[in-house]
């Protein structure tokens, strides 16, 4: 019986040339030997994608397909799959898909030796030292180039031979089911070359542990989760090949009176009723040290007073933001007897009229009931 293409991929007869490029794409992704290894069944249904690719791909063929039931046969017909490279098949389907992945999908597939691994830290700071800007240092440990062998992995004076494994390019090619695969060198590893006579200091691998130490200078302004690479102090691969990148992300602890909103600050002062009713001249802390906040009579809980360039530099540049301060109301919870008849007698001479908000509200209610 004729292998239905269009269901293969799983698309309708009319399906366009993007809906059968998409649904291939899956396809090919499920069942692909890489991510397959040894699996007999998923080599297959690969081939067997890849072949209503092949014809439902190409208006001809398709057209034939459909008229015949089977694909075109002789020159313009199936193509012989052992031939076909996996950089040539995916190249045009899958470069969006491992584009973000360094390279796009040659890079990918290739396998192609690369320098060493980027090394991630964070670096805790106060706000303090986010507005002022500081200098940290940094101490970490990574696998640098061997000093000894200076990452060749042989011995000082003796050579290094090409891998024969490999030939020298750091892959063994293979073939796996109809396409032409390779994978890194077990032997050199990924190297390409083997030393004669391996350095006693790091046994051949060219790298050795070495704890760093670094000056990071960080600007005034520097932001919560702002990153630093400073280039090749990464992991060294050794054997010549490039070291990766130090990734610092930049951390602020948390503070007991600001938080930061952009360039502004924020933080809570608490008032008690006589400041508040009253209007007050009150300390309230900065990043300066102590500043002066007039707090106009009849200041209501919640609202905002904001102190001017009080805040966080801003980043690259000269000015600073504002501290916002928000006011609290602070009733105390206990009183003596003294005090509870002067605030019963506070509360009767203050009557109503004196909340308008609280009058309002009652009002209201009554109107509900």
């Amino acid at each position: 019986m004729a292998t239905d293409y269009y269901e293969v991929l799983g698309v309708a007869r009319g399906a366009s040339s993007e809906e059968i490029k998409a649904a291939y794409r899956k396809a090919a992704l499920k069942y692909h030997p890489d991510r397959n290894p040894n699996d007999a069944e998923a080599e297959a249904k690969f081939k067997q994608c890849s072949e209503a690719y092949h014809v439902l791909s190409d208006a001809d063929r398709r057209a034939h397909f459909d008229r015949f039931g089977s694909a075109p046969a002789g020159p313009g017909g199936m193509p012989d799959f052992q031939q076909i490279n996996i950089e040539e098949l995916f190249s045009d389907l899958m470069g969006g898909l491992f584009g973000g992945m360094g390279g796009g999908v040659g890079s990918f597939v290739r396998g192609q030796t690369r320098g060493g691994r980027d090394i991630a830290l964070e670096l805790s700071i106060t706000l303090e030292e986010a507005a002022r800007g500081c200098e940290k240092t940094v101490e970490f440990e990574r696998p640098a180039v061997c000093e000894t062998c200076s990452g060749r992995g042989a011995a000082p004076g003796t050579p290094v031979d090409t891998c024969a494994a490999c030939a020298g390019r750091g892959e063994v090619r293979y073939q796996q089911g109809f396409f032409k695969m390779s994978r890194p060198c077990g032997r050199c590893g990924a190297k390409g070359t083997i030393p004669r006579e391996p350095c006693a200091r790091c046994g051949g691998s060219g790298v050795m542990k070495r704890t760093e130490k670094l000056q990071v200078v960080l600007p005034a302004g520097v932001e919560d989760g702002a990153t630093r690479t400073v280039d090749g102090y990464g992991e060294a691969p050794g054997n010549g090949l490039p070291s990766g990148n130090l990734e610092i992300t930049v951390r602020i602890a948390p503070h007991p009176v600001f938080t930061r909103d952009g360039q502004d600050l924020r933080c809570v002062l608490p008032l008690s009723f006589p400041q508040a009713a009253l209007g007050a001249m009150v300390d309230v802390p900065t990043l300066d040290g102590g500043a002066k906040l007039r707090v106009p009579a009849g200041i209501q809980p919640g609202q905002e007073l904001r102190l001017r360039g009080k805040g966080m530099p801003r980043f690259g540049g000269y000015s600073r933001g504002d501290q916002i301060v928000t006011v609290q109301l602070e009733v105390p919870t206990k009183l003596s007897d003294e005090q509870k008849v002067l605030v019963e007698q506070l509360a009767a001479a203050l009557g109503q009229e004196t909340h308008p908000q609280q009058k309002s509200f009652f009002e209201k209610l009554k109107d509900l009931l």
